[in-house]
């Protein structure tokens, strides 16, 4: 038996036709990484939401196991200041490609996502915060959460 989503859960979006589109060009552009000679970690999300929760707010994406682990190890030795992000509408959903990047150790490890641009109540949190939390979690919950300063690369354009 199941039982029926909490108030405050997301909606479970699925990513459509642009999602091949956005792995490919992380693949590519983690290839030019690491022909400058950056150490990369591609990740490759099972799932990807927009929250506003009391435990969370920003970008939710879910992690197979073994891909976790690493961003764990990653993350232990290096100091993740700098982002670089692709945004890109379509198929009624927002796509993402983040790069995390330590520019002292030459690593980054790239983060695609999605979410429902039309989620506006959520949009604006984040925007009111001024900060975008990028949760990078596996099944059992434990994350590795990246903080950025500013949100609005990570947003769709204000209107008005």
């Amino acid at each position: 038996m199941t039982e029926p989503p909490a108030d405050d859960a997301p909606p479970n979006v699925h990513a459509q036709e642009g999602w091949p589109a956005v792995i490919e060009d992380m693949e590519a552009t983690a290839a030019e990484y690491r022909d400058r000679g950056w150490t990369t970690l591609e990740l490759h999300p099972g799932d990807s939401v927009l929250v506003d929760s009391e435990r969370r707010t920003g970008i939710d994406v879910l992690l197979p196991g073994p891909e976790f682990e690493e961003l764990e190890r990653l993350v232990e030795r290096r100091s993740f200041r700098d982002v670089e992000v692709f945004r890109a509408a379509g198929d009624g959903l927002m796509y993402l490609l983040v790069a995390e990047r330590d520019p002292e150790t030459e690593t980054a490890v790239f983060v695609p996502a999605y979410y429902d641009p039309g989620a506006t109540d959520t949009v604006e949190s984040i925007r009111e915060t001024g900060a975008m939390r990028l949760f990078c979690r596996r099944l059992n919950d434990d994350t590795v959460t990246f903080v950025h300063d500013d949100p609005e690369p990570f947003l769709p354009e204000p209107v008005g």
